[in-house]
């Protein structure tokens, strides 16, 4: 990557049921990786690693759905993996930079996270997960 590019950032991220199979997931944002990344993204997310997705606004990857229904594993915490800068363009449809999407994370950990049985959701939710 040239000095002169401007990369974006590539938010990595997954979820992993209590038997530990995962789906991943990613979102690209617009704009730089901000220096205080890391310090910013350990307060704001649950243990310094869990969020809910849709209170961010970032597609859920909950196993199975739409194809099966979800089971006793599931949860509703989502992982974070890593945040690394690319070329790619931005793809998230609700077209946040970086910065935006951190200070959305920041808002919602402020707020509380709200925490909830994705057995009970499961037909709302359908619509939400990638497929």
């Amino acid at each position: 990557m040239s000095t002169n590019e401007v990369p974006n950032a590539r938010f990595e991220y997954l979820y992993r049921d209590a038997s530990n199979y995962k789906v991943w997931g990613s979102l690209v944002f617009a704009g730089r990786i901000p220096n205080d990344l890391a310090r910013r993204l350990s307060r704001a997310l649950e243990s310094s690693e869990f969020f809910i997705a849709h209170q961010v606004r970032v597609p859920e990857l909950f196993l199975g759905l739409p194809s099966w229904p979800l089971e006793q594993d599931d949860h509703c915490w989502h992982e974070f993996s890593r945040i690394e800068p690319t070329t790619e363009p931005a793809n998230d449809p609700h077209r946040r930079t970086i910065e935006e999407f951190i200070l959305e994370l920041e808002q919602q950990s402020a707020l509380g996270w709200n925490i909830f049985d994705p057995m009970d959701d499961q037909v709302t939710r359908q619509s939400l997960s990638p497929g």
